[in-house]
């Protein structure tokens, strides 16, 4: 073994070559990269996380982040304050516009409009929601008309983690998933809240678009080693 990986290995970690065997953030760079991507649909934006990876990353292009939770979303405006291409809306996205009661967990990332399951609850101690909060939905095709004069000559990367929502937003995108050139969905091998779609449901729906999947990242596991969620990137074959 060579001294550099016989050290990062001492240290609980692994090299690893970011273009043959890249962690999802250097997959989704190297997306950014490759297809030249331009516009970032950021759904379920939480503080801005993802987003700033992406900046730390190189990406100087245009960024929508969605919150609905009001005092996330402070704190989403914060993060994104001074940065001339990077927009905060708090709005969630669904299949349709109008208003919803959503579980803001103890946990913001856990936030959902679904319930948390018995599995859930047990495996993720901070999933309870700490208060319920009525928040405004809207679709994307509805915003990308609004507010996006020229989607159809732009290359976009949609990022969806919404917990156990993301067909929802898929379903609410018909007109602007056509434009989309890679997608970035988190995928529940075990659900963890009532009434999420079986993620082979999911996978289905968005290959019937056209998506193939490019790259399965594990987000958690159970103690005995299985497969909580995932991350799962997926490439507009119609747009290759």
């Amino acid at each position: 073994m060579k001294p550099h990986r016989a050290i990062a290995q001492a240290f609980g970690y692994e090299l690893i070559k970011i273009k043959s065997h890249p962690s999802v953030d250097s997959h989704v760079s190297n997306v950014i990269k490759h297809y030249g991507i331009d516009l970032v649909f950021d759904v379920g934006a939480n503080r801005g996380q993802f987003a700033q990876t992406l900046r730390r990353r190189g990406y100087r292009g245009e960024i929508h982040s969605f919150e609905p939770a009001s005092k996330v979303f402070e704190q989403l405006q914060a993060a994104c304050l001074g940065d001339r291409n990077w927009f905060a809306h708090r709005l969630a996205l669904g299949d349709a516009c109008g208003e919803q009661t959503m579980n803001v967990a103890e946990s913001t990332v856990l936030s959902s409009f679904l319930d948390p399951n018995e599995f859930g609850a047990s495996q993720f101690s901070a999933m309870g929601a700490a208060q319920r909060e009525t928040v405004e939905v809207g679709a994307l095709d509805s915003f990308a008309a609004e507010h996006i004069a020229d989607i159809h000559n732009r290359r976009i990367l949609l990022k969806m983690d919404t917990q156990g929502y993301d067909l929802k937003v898929f379903a609410g995108a018909t007109n602007t998933v056509a434009n989309v050139a890679f997608m970035l969905s988190e995928l529940s091998l075990l659900p963890i809240y009532s009434e999420m779609p079986h993620y082979l449901d999911a996978l289905r729906t968005y290959e019937e678009r056209g998506f193939v999947v490019t790259g399965l990242y594990p987000i958690s596991r159970k103690d005995d080693f299985s497969v909580i969620e995932m991350d799962c990137m997926m490439r507009n074959s119609k747009l290759a």
